[in-house]
C-alpha cells in the first residue's frame, strides 16, 4: 500500500496533462494589402450563396462522478477523477465530457426552491446527475477469471441503460493502487461486448468489536469481520460518543492510516467536507487520531464505528413499508428481506416493495415506542421541501393514545430527500412490530 504522500505527486502530472488539453488555438488572421501594379480583375457572374454548413452532431454529456474506492483518501480519489475526465475526453470523442468543476454544482444536495441542504443527503449522485440529463460514470474493478487477469471498465451510463458505452483497461496488480488506476486510464479502449456483471455482498460481524457502552469500534479485517485489536481504540471511544449526541442509530466506515510519520483520518468516500456529514468527520477523526490505536498497525485500515442510542439497545425495531408516497418524492420498488422465527428457528422471505430513500432509519427512533407485538399502525408523513417532515399522523391501528404520540413524535426524526418540484410531499407508512 502505497504511503499518502503520494497524494500530491499525481497534482503536478495531471496539471501538466489537463493544461495542455485546455490550451485554445486562436485562428490566424492575414492582412491584406491592395498592390496598384495589379490589374484589377473583371467582374464575376454572381454566384449562389454557400450553403449553410450542417448542424454539430449532438453529443451526449456525460458526468465524471467522484470516484468510490474505501483505500483512497480524498485528495487521491480527486486527483483520480480528474485525470479520467482528460483520458475520457480522448477516448470518447462523440460524448462531452463535462469537467467536475462543471458537474458538483449539479449535484449538491440542495433545494431547488429555497437552496436548503437537504435532510437526507445519500442520494445516489448518478440519479441526481441523470435528473440533469447527463450521463454518468461508472468506475468497476473487473476478475476476470481462470488465470486471465484483472481490468478495469469505465461505463458510461443513461437513466435505463439505453446508451450505455464501455471502455477497458489492465489492472495491474503490481503496481501501487493509484498508479494501476492511473495505468489502466492511459490505456483505455472501447469495450463492444461488454455485460451486465453480478456481485457478492458479505455481512459484517461484530465478534471481537470493541463495544463500550453507545459505541462500538470494529477495525476491519476481511469480509467486515473485526480485528481483536479493535481494542485498542478503547481510548477513543467517549470522544466517539461526543460526535452523536441526539442521534438515534448511525455507522461510519473510517479510513485511517498512523505509520509513515504522518496520521490520516477520513469517512471512507466522503468527497466534500461539507455540511453536517463534514462536521461529524471531523469530530470522529479527532478523537481517533489521538488514540492509541492509531499507530498500532501499518498501513491503511478500516474502523467501523457505530452508535447506537443507550435507551434503543435490545428494543424491537418495527418493519416498515412504504404504503404510498407523492409523486415529488423519489421512490423505487425493491426486495427486501424479512426476518421470522419459524419453529424456533429464523427463516428469511422476501418482498417486493416500495421503498422511499431513508425510511428504514425511522425504525430506531419507532423502536422507543412500545406497541404489543403484532400490531400493524398506518401513519402519514407530512415532508418539507427540503426533506424535513414537519408531522406525523397514525392513521389507524390503535386508539392507545400514550402509543400514537410516541409513534407521531418518532416519525418527526426522519429524515428525507428534497422533493422534486420544491413542494411539499406525503408519505404513507405501515409499521408492524414483530415478537422478539
Amino acid at each position: 500500500m502505497r504511503s499518502p504522500m503520494r497524494i500530491t505527486s499525481l497534482l503536478p502530472a495531471l496539471s501538466v496533462l489537463l493544461g495542455a488539453s485546455c490550451t485554445v488555438y486562436q485562428p490566424l488572421h492575414s492582412t491584406v494589402v491592395s498592390d496598384p501594379q495589379m490589374v484589377a480583375p473583371a467582374p464575376q457572374a454572381p454566384q449562389a450563396p454557400p450553403e449553410a454548413p450542417a448542424a454539430p452532431e449532438h453529443r451526449p454529456e456525460v458526468a465524471v462522478l467522484p470516484i468510490e474506492d474505501s483505500r483512497l483518501f480524498r485528495a487521491e480519489r480527486a486527483a483520480l477523477r480528474a485525470e479520467l475526465a482528460a483520458h475520457l475526453a480522448r477516448v470518447a470523442p462523440d460524448h462531452t465530457i463535462l469537467a467536475p468543476a462543471m458537474v458538483d454544482p449539479k449535484l449538491k444536495p440542495v433545494s431547488e426552491k429555497t437552496g436548503h441542504r437537504c435532510a437526507y443527503e445519500g442520494e445516489p449522485l448518478s440519479r441526481r446527475a441523470w435528473d440533469e440529463g447527463l450521463m454518468t460514470t461508472d468506475v468497476m474493478h473487473v476478475g476476470l477469471g481462470r488465470g486471465k487477469g484483472e481490468v478495469l471498465w469505465i461505463r458510461l451510463l443513461s437513466r435505463g441503460n439505453r446508451d450505455d458505452v464501455t471502455f477497458e483497461g489492465p489492472w495491474d496488480p503490481k503496481l501501487g493502487l493509484v498508479d494501476r488506476y492511473r495505468a489502466a486510464f492511459a490505456s483505455l479502449v472501447r469495450k463492444e461486448d461488454a455485460g451486465i456483471l453480478g456481485g457478492l455482498g458479505a455481512r459484517g460481524s461484530n465478534v471481537d468489536a470493541l463495544v463500550e457502552g453507545p459505541v462500538t469500534i470494529c477495525e476491519e479485517r476481511l469480509f467486515g469481520s473485526c480485528d481483536p485489536g479493535s481494542i485498542d481504540w478503547k481510548d477513543s471511544t467517549r470522544g466517539v460518543e461526543a460526535c452523536f449526541a441526539g442521534e438515534d442509530e448511525v455507522t461510519r466506515d473510517v479510513l485511517v492510516q498512523g505509520d509513515g510519520g504522518a496520521r490520516y483520518c477520513e469517512f471512507e468516500n466522503l468527497d466534500a467536507r461539507e455540511g453536517r456529514e463534514g462536521a461529524r468527520e471531523a469530530c470522529v477523526c479527532q478523537a481517533l487520531v489521538a488514540s492509541a490505536g492509531m499507530g498500532k498497525r501499518p498501513g491503511r485500515r478500516t474502523v467501523r464505528v457505530r452508535y447506537e442510542a443507550p435507551e434503543l439497545a435490545g428494543k424491537v425495531r418495527p418493519e416498515i413499508r412504504v404504503v404510498e408516497a407523492t409523486t415529488n418524492l423519489h421512490s423505487d420498488e425493491d426486495w427486501h428481506s424479512m426476518e421470522q422465527v419459524v419453529a424456533g428457528k429464523k427463516q428469511y422471505r422476501s418482498v417486493r416493495r416500495l421503498v422511499v430513500d431513508n425510511v428504514d432509519a425511522l425504525a430506531a427512533p419507532l423502536a422507543r415506542c412500545a406497541a404489543p407485538a403484532g400490531s400493524v399502525i398506518v401513519a402519514d408523513i407530512q415532508v418539507r421541501e427540503d426533506g424535513a417532515p414537519t408531522a406525523g399522523k397514525v392513521v389507524s391501528g390503535t386508539s392507545d393514545r400514550e402509543l400514537v404520540t410516541c409513534i407521531e413524535r418518532a416519525l418527526g426524526r426522519g429524515a428525507f430527500l428534497c422533493t422534486g418540484d420544491g413542494n411539499d410531499a406525503r408519505v404513507r407508512v405501515s409499521l408492524e412490530w414483530r415478537a422478539p
